[in-house]
């Protein structure tokens, strides 16, 4: 009866005319079974062809708030939200927060929350906490159906950071070296004041919060099953890191430490690009992005279910899946550098729309990629200038209260060697003469045991899809520590490393030379160093340039229409981010170029703003006929030898020798441009690249910010605008 009560009448008539098929081809079917027919159809053709209704949202906290979570301490207000579910009738809902501190003695005190229009959502502000105690906080619901109470416990107030961006940020400690030391750190007692919203943040955005002992808790060291082990490394290293510095400086007379809660999350997802973490509105303020389907996802879903939740600052490694676009100029409003620069300023804008929530000018900590992060994309020394909004540095008046860290020389130390050459037994790869053929054209010919250390390294720690997510996560975390302490936290050392000033064109034959001046300040009492490195494969990175009309900030591949003669190209692969239809084509995709096709032209070449009419000089001499084209505007650069010049104020300045160039005027400069790390051909292992080793560095450990810049008629630096390097 109640199956039928619940059928319509088209229904009906549906399981009617079923019946009549049932009956025809069964034949012998009784009354009786056709009764049981005729009872079932109905129930199906009503819940089999309809969606099952949605459950009842239930009364409760927002699923990114659990016990155990960290909430940002005073000054800042801090929220905790969620959802009313049904409520008696047409009553609207009230909701009362009760916060309580077990470690004071129980004192409590109550708010209420604001209720959305529509009834369906809370939010409650809570009374501005110092750092540290344990709460318990409870939500009741007047008027809801479920009236029975939530509650948070063991809940703590200290700094909040919220980490993002693409697999560099989201790769797991599961994969970093220096993983087993944290665990064994952990064990001992330390770092009990970082909590975590445990979780793979590319499975989910929900998780629960955990203390650093509850994250190691499950699994051990041989079955990496820890929670810890699928947080991102970079954004615990960072938290680890600062609580390191933070020790060092909050001693209590007893001898303990006394340091502030950090609680962690993490959204980043691999593959993503930037487009996708900003609002359509936001992103089209920008000329020449790369749109895509995606646009807008990721904001939507990792950033806007934790807008109201208030945080100290944000930590952000993303741009390798950018490589392929425009790095463009934010003074134009192009490119990655004004995306960069609109998504620092509407994340602050929306998480701070609350007053007395997350500060308008939230610290906001970027990492410039690594040699491994180009993912084949051309021009790293521009997207890194572009990951800082073409400053050349952090924080700038365009974007105040930022910080970066440089890790140009912290790519995976070992990269592709010995395991993709089939070197590795009990690897999935070993080939014994694959390894043997590869050996053959090294200094370790026949010599497999010159493999041992990388093999032991790989079996040690995993890779994750090569050396594009470098294993060397902790010093990453280490720089960005070491920025935010003495940007935020009220440290006094240096936040960045060396950083061009201004430049000197001197001298004339064996005496020409140009010193490049630091600037003072941002050392903060540290001073410039000078790494050895090899003069004789020429690895100083610090390039010089005579042929002005070379001078490019951006080339960028293309390739010549198929109409024009001489060309066999017979399409384009057409849609990327910069091509000029009618004019220039993209180049099909491919291993090899079309013979004859390629050529580069510069989008940017630093003389104005954007555009210019160097967009369509074409260099096309000396171009292979199949393979790798070749980027004569990087080929133009010369590199010459660097050395020390010490002051009244230490060594501040580096001194490059021009002499080879027998009296040639140099019309511009650039330090760590292409971007292709600091090794050489020479090392002591196959495949073996030891992080730290760039030349340029300071006596706190930073390196030099590369940089590039004009020589004008005075003979002095002209940085591309808005960078500035006119000491």
């Amino acid at each position: 009866r109640a199956c039928r009560a619940q059928t319509t009448f088209s229904s009906a008539n549906i399981v009617f005319g079923f019946v009549r098929i049932i009956t025809v081809i069964m034949g012998t079917v009784g009354m009786q079974d056709m009764a049981v027919i005729v009872l079932l159809v109905p129930c199906v053709s009503v819940f089999a062809g309809s969606p099952p209704p949605p459950p009842p949202v239930p009364f409760a906290f927002n699923g990114t708030q659990s016990s155990y979570m960290v909430l940002q301490r005073s000054p800042s207000i801090a929220a905790v939200y969620g959802t009313i579910g049904d409520v008696n009738g047409t009553e609207h809902p009230s909701v009362m927060v009760r916060v309580q501190d077990t470690d004071a003695g129980g004192v409590a005190y109550s708010v209420p929350a604001a209720v959305s229009a529509d009834g369906k959502l809370w939010k409650a502000l809570l009374k501005a906490t110092p750092a540290g105690g344990d709460y318990t906080i409870t939500a009741t619901c007047t008027g809801c159906t479920n009236t029975t109470p939530v509650t948070l416990e063991h809940v703590t107030f200290g700094d909040v950071w919220f980490c993002s961006g693409q697999s560099n940020m989201w790769l797991p400690m599961q994969f970093t070296f220096s993983r087993n030391d944290t665990v064994a750190a952990i064990r001992a007692g330390h770092y009990s004041n970082i909590r975590l919203m445990a979780g793979d943040s590319q499975k989910g955005t929900n998780f629960p919060w955990v203390t650093a002992a509850q994250s190691i808790a499950n699994g051990n060291v041989s079955v990496p099953d820890y929670d810890l082990f699928k947080f991102s490394a970079a954004c615990w290293y960072f938290a680890q890191k600062l609580t390191d510095r933070l020790t060092e400086n909050k001693r209590t007379a007893a001898g303990a430490a006394s340091v502030t809660p950090i609680g962690l999350i993490n959204t980043a997802i691999g593959g993503s690009m930037i487009e996708e973490w900003i609002p359509n509105a936001v992103r089209t303020r920008c000329k020449n992005t790369t749109n895509t389907t995606k646009d807008q996802t990721l904001y939507d879903s990792k950033v806007m279910p934790f807008l109201s939740t208030t945080v100290k600052g944000f930590l952000w490694y993303q741009g390798e899946n950018n490589m392929a676009g425009v790095k463009g100029n934010a003074l134009d409003h192009v490119g990655y550098a004004c995306q960069i620069q609109a998504l620092v300023s509407f994340w602050r804008q929306q998480w701070s729309a609350t007053p007395g929530t997350t500060a308008p000018t939230a610290p906001f900590g970027t990492v410039l990629l690594p040699p491994s992060g180009s993912e084949g994309g051309p021009d790293m020394g521009t997207m890194r200038w572009a990951q800082t909004a073409n400053h050349g540095v952090l924080p700038s008046t365009d974007m105040p209260n930022t910080f970066l860290a440089e890790v140009y020389d912290l790519d995976d130390p070992w990269g592709k060697s010995c395991g993709d050459w089939g070197c590795c037994h009990g690897q999935p790869t070993y080939n014994k003469s694959k390894c043997l053929a590869t050996l053959s054209n090294t200094p370790w010919n026949g010599n497999m045991s010159a493999c041992d250390a990388n093999c032991v390294a790989i079996a040690d720690t995993p890779v994750f899809m090569g050396p594009i997510h470098p294993r060397i996560k902790a010093p990453v975390g280490e720089r960005l520590a070491t920025a935010a302490y003495n940007t935020v936290y009220g440290g006094a050392g240096a936040f960045t490393g060396p950083t061009i000033a201004g430049c000197a064109v001197s001298g004339t034959n064996a005496t020409y030379q140009v010193v490049v001046k630091s600037n003072t300040s941002l050392l903060r009492g540290d001073t410039v160093t000078l790494q050895a490195y090899n003069v004789s494969l020429q690895m100083s990175q610090f390039q010089v340039l005579v042929d002005r009309k070379m001078f490019c900030i951006e080339p960028l591949l293309r390739c010549r229409p198929p109409t024009e003669a001489g060309s066999s190209l017979m399409h384009t692969s057409g849609g990327s981010s910069g091509c000029t239809n009618g004019i220039d084509y993209c180049c099909p995709k491919g291993p090899d170029t079309v013979p004859n096709n390629t050529f580069f032209t510069c989008q940017y070449n630093g003389w104005g703003h954007g555009r210019t009419v160097m967009d369509l000089q074409r260099i096309v001499a000396a171009q292979p006929p199949l393979g790798k084209p070749v980027n004569h505007f990087d080929m133009a650069w010369t590199t010459v030898p660097i050395t020390l010049v010490a002051d009244t104020a230490g060594a501040t300045s580096i001194v490059a020798n021009l002499s080879s160039l027998h009296g040639q005027p140099i019309v511009g400069i650039r330090y760590m441009w292409p971007g292709n790390g600091c090794c050489t051909s020479g090392e002591s292992l196959p495949g073996y690249c030891a992080p730290k080793r760039c030349p340029i560095m300071s006596t706190s450990g930073l390196p030099a910010n590369p940089f590039i810049a004009l020589i004008n008629a005075k003979g002095t630096c002209d940085c591309i605008a808005p960078q500035v390097c006119d000491a």
